[in-house]
Formats: C-alpha cells, structure tokens, sequence
C-alpha cells in the first residue's frame, strides 16, 4: 500500500504573497505536497480582499488534501485559524506564527501611522521584515508588496481589526504549533494568547527569529514544519493532547 502524500498548504503575510515562500516550496517539496496560494489582491490573485475571500481561496486548495496541514505566518496565521473554525475536518494540523485571535490596540496606532504614509515610504519601511532581513529576498518583498498595494495591504489590516476568536479557540482540536520570533516582541502576547486558548497547542518562541522568520532561518522553519506533519500523523487529525 502506497503511503498518502501529505499536503501542506503555506500562508503568506499580508502584504506579500506565495513567492515568499520559496525556501519552503523548494525544501519541503520532495517530502510534502506543498501550496502556497496567493491570497486575494496579493500576487497573481484578483481582489478585493476580504477575510471571507482569504479563507475561501485557503479552502479551495485544500479541497482534496483529504486532510490539509495548514502553516499560516503575520496574517496569513489568522487566515489559517479562521480556515480552520470555518471547516475543521478540512484541516489536520495548524502552525500558527505570529498570528492575532484578536486585534491587540497596536495594530490600531499601526494602521493609523500606515495610512498616513505615502506608498513609497510605506514599501520601504516594509522592504526590511518581508524579507526576514535577508538581502536576497528584499527584491522579491518589495515587488509583492508593489502588486498588493497600500490599498490592499490596508484593507487586510482593517479586516484583522475585526477579528475576535478568542471564544473559539477552545474548538480547535488538531495538533497546533503556535510559534512566534523572540525578536518579534509586538506579536509575543498575541501568540501567548492563542496558545493559551487552544487546547491542543505548543507555543515556541524562537530565538534570535525575527516576524518573517521563515526567510531568516529557512533550515529551521522547514525542520519545525516537517516535525509538525510527523507528529500529525502519528496522533492524527483530532488528538487532543500537548504536542510537548
């Protein structure tokens, strides 16, 4: 009997799109079946974006996963819990870093600074983290968030502002790995938060990692992912226990 191919489905940050997923396409490919769609108005993808269209573009690659392993990063963590509430039996485990259940009163002062900026400005200032400070992805970062827009990149913050999960993380019964960048200090209460809601959860802060951590420490990334799926499968879909 022939072992199923697992398929792992990548979630870009806000702003970016799937081609900032490249290390983990090219790492995790020969073991996984690996997606990383662009979410609505980033990318190749047409807008508007909405969080509603988010988690419907998630859902239609996942339609015959038979079990999808969802691995979401800035926004695209929240894009994948809520994925996931939307249509738990679609999903076999969660990776969630740097995610929001809610929005933390930050994020309001951000979007306020954010939309004052002229759009150069803004893409510069976002140049550095969307390439997790490495050089060689600042070209990438910079023409993603060229395609997305400041529009768009707004229009998803406005739409995280409304989330509040928090009474729903409690529903959430697959393996769930919540991960966040020990330099990422604006999103380590927020992490802690789904953590701590969801039963089923491990959080990880990891050292020296900053919000993008999968283009900083690519090796180590894919090594969490790929230890995830492994865990997955053993307990399967549902096991309630700590991944600890």
């Amino acid at each position: 009997m022939v072992a199923r191919v697992q398929t792992v489905v990548l979630v870009h940050a806000f702003g970016s799109s799937g081609r900032a997923w490249a290390p983990q396409v090219a790492g995790l490919g020969d073991r996984y079946r690996v997606l990383a769609p662009d979410l609505p108005g980033h990318g190749g993808a047409a807008g508007p974006f909405t969080l509603g269209r988010a988690v419907e573009s998630v859902r239609a690659v996942t339609a015959d996963a038979g079990g999808a392993h969802l691995v979401g990063i800035s926004g695209g963590a929240t894009v994948a819990l809520l994925t996931y509430l939307d249509n738990p039996g679609a999903v076999a485990s969660l990776m969630l870093s740097a995610g929001v259940a809610h929005a933390p009163r930050l994020l309001s002062l951000q979007r306020a600074i954010q939309r004052a900026m002229p759009e150069p400005v803004l893409a510069r200032l976002l140049r550095g983290p969307y390439s997790g400070g490495r050089r060689e992805y600042e070209q990438i970062a910079a023409e993603d968030f060229r395609r997305c827009g400041k529009r768009t990149f707004l229009a998803a913050l406005r739409e995280l502002a409304r989330v509040d999960v928090r009474g729903r993380l409690g529903e959430v019964t697959v393996p769930t790995l919540v991960a966040c960048g020990a330099r990422d200090r604006a999103n380590l209460g927020p992490s802690r938060e789904i953590a701590a809601g969801v039963p089923t959860a491990e959080l990880r802060v990891v050292p020296d990692a900053v919000h993008l951590w999968n283009l900083q420490q690519p090796e180590l990334f894919n090594e969490t992912v790929a230890e995830l799926v492994s865990r997955s499968e053993i307990r399967g879909p549902g096991a309630g226990d700590d991944l600890a």
